[in-house]
């Protein structure tokens, strides 16, 4: 078993958005005829936003609307959420709290979190399950760096009030 102190050293970098191809791929499970929020932009590029108006959608949502302070009028909740648990963690709760529908895109592993069933006890969840790894792109603030194609992780599509049964895509 590996021991993550045997790990080298990693230079943090935390501007990874979604690709357009994740997006993409559930295109057929977003209804065309709703507005989407794109709730987690606040400080990025907008990158996300503009993927999905690509995709025809109606898209609110700009990189100076603080998600956990503000609410605007959409149908579907959309986002890549950030990795870091905290912020998380308050994001998860502003979904319920919100009680719209939502797609958000996670790393898997977090179902399996104590504060994941916690938040989300009473919420009938479904989820869109890709047969392989969703990778992301690397900016550094507006510039773009590269696609990354060596996601280490598994990413889900956690969905709320969107679909009615669990998806294998």
């Amino acid at each position: 078993m590996a021991n993550l102190c045997d790990s080298p050293i990693f230079k943090k970098h935390d501007d990874y958005y979604t690709q357009k191809k994740s997006w993409e791929q559930i295109k057929d499970y977003i209804p065309l005829d709703k507005t989407l929020w794109e709730f987690c932009l606040l400080h990025t590029n907008e990158q996300s936003k503009k993927y999905l108006k690509e995709l025809g959608y109606n898209v609110v949502g700009d990189n100076t609307i603080d998600f956990l302070k503000s609410n605007l009028e959409a149908d579907i909740l959309v986002s890549n959420i950030p990795f870091s648990t905290g912020i998380k963690q308050k994001i998860l709760q502003r979904l319920v709290d919100l009680d719209k529908p939502f797609i958000i895109i996670m790393n898997s592993m977090n179902l399996f979190t104590k504060y994941f069933k916690e938040i989300f006890k009473d919420k009938e969840l479904y989820f869109i399950t890709p047969s392989t790894k969703l990778h992301y792109d690397k900016y550094d603030k507006e510039e773009f760096i590269e696609s990354k194609n060596n996601t280490s992780f598994y990413s889900i599509y956690v969905c709320y009030k969107v679909i009615n049964k669990n998806i294998w895509i």
